[in-house]
């Protein structure tokens, strides 16, 4: 396994101050995704013994809250199995820092509806994370102040309680309330698809206005006259001036 990035301080991909590992590898391939790089397997850097042992190091200081691990694709199944090692020892050596995990696979369709009963080691990742963002990334329902997530599609997933209980435990990320109640109730949300064709409408229309050369007062229009054309009145009348027979011309 080979991986792109490491974050040593992220406070954008979990609750708290957290490290991210950002794995490469993904067949997903969403349109507007930030990390397209990361989708070729071979790219970055090996995956190996040090790299555990440096993000276990990262981890060490209290203030950090725990574990993210992104992608690429994080659950595309040699990926599971390099990160099996490093989870298990996150959790051994800190067991109260939390371990967040996002996929583009959909938790209980493909991750606890068959990876978990297909794969031994998929059983092992998972009863080492806490919580799993799941669900492609849809350009289309992207809101830019998104609590944890890219899109509003994607769910939040308490993996440890729906292991326990047989069937998915979804909690809240806390900004639903903004687009989830009815229009009547809450204000229309500007989805990053709606934004970008409003943005460019503006720019067509901007491109369109003509700045006026006189005010609308057609009584005290006064008209805009280039300045070569000054220039060249006023060395006419200078000329004039010479030239005049008048007796009060000095």
């Amino acid at each position: 396994m080979n991986y792109a990035d490491i974050k040593t301080i992220d406070v954008q991909d979990g609750t708290g101050v957290r490290v991210s590992i950002y794995v490469s590898g993904c067949h997903f391939h969403c349109k507007g995704c930030h990390n397209k790089e990361a989708w070729d397997f071979n790219y970055g850097k090996k995956f190996d013994e040090s790299t555990i042992d440096y993000i276990i190091d990262l981890l060490k200081p209290s203030y950090i809250a725990g574990l993210s691990i992104l992608g690429g694709e994080p659950l595309e199944l040699v990926n599971q199995q390099g990160l099996l090692p490093l989870v298990k020892k996150v959790k051994e050596i800190y067991p109260d820092k939390s371990i967040w995990c996002y996929t583009g696979y959909d938790f209980e369709k493909d991750v606890y509806g068959k990876m978990y009963k297909e794969y031994s080691y998929t059983k092992e990742l998972l009863e080492g994370i806490d919580i799993m963002v799941d669900g492609e990334f849809v350009e289309e329902k992207k809101l830019v102040d998104l609590k944890f997530r890219g899109s509003t599609n994607q769910k939040k997933i308490d993996v440890q309680a729906s292991l326990k209980a047989g069937s998915v435990v979804r909690l809240k990320f806390g900004d639903e309330a903004r687009y989830e109640q009815e229009e009547t109730k809450n204000p229309k949300i500007i989805f990053f698809k709606e934004f970008k064709e409003k943005e460019e409408k503006q720019e067509i229309a901007h491109e369109e206005i003509k700045v006026p050369v006189a005010s609308q007062d057609v009584d005290n229009v006064i008209p805009i006259v280039p300045a070569f054309e000054i220039k060249e009145t006023e060395e006419r009348v200078a000329a004039e001036g010479i030239n005049n027979k008048d007796d009060n011309n000095l």
